[in-house]
C-alpha cells in the first residue's frame, strides 16, 4: 500500500498499489497521523466536491420500494486479463444476491484506459453505478472515462459532481478523495479539506427524509483492532469524519482504502456487526475486489471481496461476498 513515500511499501493505509499475487507480510507503515484539521494551503476543489446546494448536485436514481440492496465494491486495481475475469465473476455475485445499484469506493484504475475497462465491468451489469474517487484517480481522466461509458449506455453517477444520489429508500451522499495531499497517488487526484467536511455536516443537519449512506474512500478513525481503518495495528482513518456518523446525520456509511480491514462492519459505537445482523447504524469497509491475496488485519489472506448492504426502513445489514464462495458470509 502506498503512503507518504510512494516507493517505500505496498502495505498500509489510505492508498493501495498493485502487488504480487501473494504478497509478503507488509512492513511497518510510514503513514503520517491523520490531521486534526485541514492542513494550511489546501483549498476545496469544486471538481472534486461540487457544492451540495447546486442544482446539479442531486439525482434521482431509483424509486422507493420499501427495501434496498446496494452492491459495494472497491480496489478494482488493474485491467489485466486475469484480474478482469476475476472481477467480472465477483461483480456477477453481487447481482446474483439482488444488488440493485452498485457503488465503487475508489481505486478504479490508475489511468483513463484502465478506468474505462474497470468501470465498464460495473456498467455492463446494466445497474446504476455510483463512483466515489480515491487518491489514485486523476479527476480529468476519471471524468473522461465516465463520459465514454455514458455514451455507451452506462448510467454512471459520479459523487464528486452529483453529490447526492437518491435511491428512494436511502440517499447516498459522497465526499471524494483523500484527507491530505501528501497521500495522493497522482497529481490531479482529489483531496478534501475541512471546508468540505463542514459543508457536508451542514447539509446532513438540514437533511430530512430517507436515511443517509455516507460514501467515502477514506474510513473514519476508529478505536481498536476491530475498526474499519486498522493497518499495522494502528487506526489510520480520519477523525474528522467521526462526528458525521450519527443516527441523525449519517446512520450508514461505506468506506474503502484500508484494504487490510476490509470485509467488516461496525455500529455507531464501533462494535462489530456480524453479517446478516440488522443494525440502526452500520458502517462498512467492503475490502479490495482485485485478485491480489491481501494480508488482512486479522492475519488471514483474502483474494477479492465485495459486499451487499441491505436496508429496510431505518435498519441495515451486510453480506460479505468473496471471490472464493466458501469464504462468503451473510
Amino acid at each position: 500500500m502506498k503512503l507518504a513515500r510512494v516507493a517505500a511499501t505496498c502495505a498500509a493505509a489510505l492508498a493501495a498499489c498493485k502487488g504480487p499475487l501473494e504478497p509478503p507480510a507488509p512492513p511497518p507503515s510510514a503513514q503520517p497521523p491523520a490531521p486534526a484539521q485541514a492542513p494550511l494551503g489546501q483549498r476545496s476543489d469544486v471538481a472534486c466536491a461540487a457544492p451540495l446546494d447546486s442544482p446539479s448536485a442531486r439525482e434521482k436514481v431509483r424509486a422507493p420500494a420499501g427495501r434496498l440492496k446496494l452492491g459495494v465494491v472497491g480496489g478494482l486495481k488493474d485491467a489485466s486479463d486475469e484480474n478482469v475475469a476475476h472481477l467480472r465473476a465477483l461483480i456477477g455475485k453481487l447481482g446474483d444476491r439482488g444488488a440493485e445499484v452498485l457503488l465503487a469506493t475508489g481505486d478504479v484504475g490508475d489511468n483513463l484506459d484502465e478506468q474505462i475497462v474497470l468501470l465498464g465491468l460495473l456498467a455492463e451489469t446494466k445497474l446504476p453505478v455510483l463512483v466515489v474517487a480515491s487518491n489514485r484517480e486523476v479527476r480529468s481522466e476519471l471524468d473522461a472515462a465516465e463520459s465514454d461509458l455514458r455514451k455507451r449506455g452506462g448510467r454512471i453517477v459520479d459523487l464528486s459532481h452529483t453529490r447526492v444520489a437518491d435511491l428512494g429508500d436511502a440517499v447516498v451522499v459522497g465526499l471524494a478523495g483523500t484527507m491530505d495531499k501528501r497521500l495522493v497517488h497522482a497529481d490531479g487526484a482529489c483531496v478534501y479539506v475541512q471546508k468540505d467536511i463542514d459543508a457536508l455536516a451542514s447539509f446532513l443537519d438540514r437533511h430530512g427524509g430517507a436515511p443517509v449512506i455516507l460514501a467515502m474512500a477514506v474510513p473514519p478513525r476508529g478505536k481498536g483492532k476491530d475498526a474499519l481503518d486498522v493497518s499495522d495495528g494502528q487506526n489510520v482513518g480520519d477523525p474528522r469524519i467521526v462526528p458525521l456518523l450519527t443516527p441523525r446525520r449519517a446512520p450508514f456509511g461505506v468506506f474503502g482504502q484500508v484494504w487490510e480491514s476490509g470485509g467488516r462492519a461496525v455500529d455507531g459505537a464501533g462494535i462489530p456487526v456480524p453479517p446478516g445482523r440488522d443494525s440502526e447504524q452500520l458502517y462498512l469497509n467492503a475490502g479490495a475486489a482485485d485478485r491480489t491475496r491481501w494480508p488482512m488485519a486479522d492475519g488471514s489472506l483474502v483474494a477479492g471481496q465485495a459486499a451487499v448492504l441491505s436496508l429496510q426502513g431505518r435498519r441495515a445489514s451486510v453480506e460479505i461476498v468473496r471471490a472464493d464462495s466458501r469464504e462468503s458470509a451473510r
